[in-house]
């Protein structure tokens, strides 16, 4: 993302404030109940029930047999180097 439209969207956030708009983020599982067929939305869902909304607690995931942990959202590049 070039830096003249990441100050764009700033400025069109801006204003949507100023406006009063507000502006609704959904969690992981508001947005997968929403797009039921997205396969990535549903694995980001799970992940984010079982580690109880933490990123830090996703990245770090500890369940090793799951089958998902591969998948999961939030995952640093060398975190399962060690485990493989």
């Amino acid at each position: 993302m070039s830096i003249e439209s990441l100050k764009k969207a700033q400025e069109v956030m801006r204003q949507r404030r100023e406006d009063g708009i507000v502006t609704v983020r959904l969690d992981p599982i508001q947005k997968a109940k929403e797009n039921p067929k997205s396969l990535r939305l549903a694995i980001n869902a799970k992940c984010y029930e079982c580690c109880d909304g933490s990123r830090a607690e996703i990245r770090n995931c500890s369940a090793h047999g799951c089958p998902l942990r591969n998948l999961r959202p939030y995952q640093s590049d060398d975190s399962d180097s060690e485990e493989e």
